[in-house]
């Protein structure tokens, strides 16, 4: 997973709001997506053309407009004149290193924020995506097909629940809720992946988990950045009365705002246990390193006797008794023998080795 996507940006010098996609085409296609309900009724639209979708809006009803593939600006700034979208907001819809924030319009609430999810690799996938929230519709932009909100949809088409009973402020708050939950999903992968990498320590094996410890670092930085903005930015909801949102809903946000700062204080944990992970691999490398440095002094230590006894028999001295004796040589093996097995046995009742 990369942390950032810096293959593509927006050129220095152009003008504000200029609408750059900046990040490499993620797939070829655009597609389009009507949701348009009330409490006893509800009409699903795909859509090929902007033009085809804006004439089917209806005022009367909740809008939930769902764009894939921000790499056509043109639909873009199309959806943006007929909303009346400051060209700003566009231009933070497509930028897709943009930090997590939510801005107060006259007319609409504008939040960005990152989409993440396990794929089939069991690795983070995450995704750019930004809503905008209206009197009566909620539009979604994401980079491309493929996103958590199935269970929103299967909702809205059955009538189950409260949501087709609400207006487009409940929509933008499950919404929400659906992304917070699913990060949710990642951390506790991020936590069972911290835990394979600490059980690996424990049983003294290192070899590789230097990187796995580092690759699980940078998914840390990573969801630091996309989870703790957030919660900043959903603050304001709780400093701030927003004219488009009701008061039954408050308490629902404010419960997202309570499952992020949950998050963060887990992420806050998951950046001490990495860094007890760090400390605990070099420590395991210390000690194996001792082991290693230990099992070499002792038979250093019980090698030394016998090279002092080889020693003094290797001097080529003339008047050596034991030279000209018999059993001289096997004695000597005797002791050396004796010595070592002497040493072996002292160090043992000592718990040296």
């Amino acid at each position: 997973m990369k942390l950032r996507s810096s293959k593509s940006r927006k050129k220095p010098g152009l003008s504000p709001g200029t609408l750059v996609y900046t990040r490499e085409k993620v797939q070829e296609h655009f597609s389009l997506q009507l949701f348009q309900y009330t409490a006893d009724d509800i009409v699903v639209s795909d859509e090929t053309s902007v033009e085809g979708l804006l004439k089917k809006i209806d005022k009367n009803k909740v809008n939930w407009i769902n764009i894939n593939g921000l790499h056509d600006t043109g639909v873009i700034e199309s959806i943006g004149n007929h909303f009346g979208i400051h060209p700003l907001v566009l231009e933070d819809i497509l930028h897709t290193d943009h930090m997590p924030k939510l801005d107060d319009y006259d007319n609409y609430l504008f939040l960005t924020l990152k989409m993440l999810r396990i794929n089939d690799g069991k690795e983070i996938g995450q995704e750019h995506i930004s809503m905008i929230l209206g009197d009566y519709f909620v539009i979604t932009f994401q980079e491309k097909d493929g996103d958590v909100f199935e269970m929103v949809r299967e909702s809205l088409r059955t009538g189950k629940g409260r949501l087709r009973k609400r207006l487009s402020d409940y929509l933008f708050y499950r919404l929400l809720d659906i992304i917070v939950d699913h990060y949710y999903i990642v951390t506790d992968k991020q936590e069972e992946s911290l835990e394979l990498i600490e059980e690996t320590l424990l049983h003294e094996k290192t070899d590789g988990v230097s990187e796995h410890i580092l690759a699980e670092k940078k998914k840390m930085i990573f969801l630091r950045r996309s989870i703790i903005p957030l919660r900043e930015e959903m603050r304001k909801i709780k400093q701030k009365e927003f004219v488009l949102i009701q008061s039954e809903t408050y308490n629902f946000l404010d419960d997202v705002y309570d499952h992020l700062t949950h998050l963060s204080q887990t992420l806050d944990s998951f950046r001490d246990l990495t860094t007890s992970l760090l400390e605990l691999q070099m420590t395991v490398n210390a000690n194996r390193m001792n082991n290693v440095m230990k099992t070499l002094t002792i038979f250093a230590a019980i090698f030394m006797p016998l090279t002092f006894i080889a020693g003094i028999y290797g001097m080529n001295f003339l008047r050596m008794p034991e030279l000209e004796w018999y059993w001289g040589y096997p004695l000597v093996l005797v002791v050396m023998v004796l010595v070592a097995l002497a040493m072996t046995l002292y160090m043992k009742r000592k718990k040296w080795m």
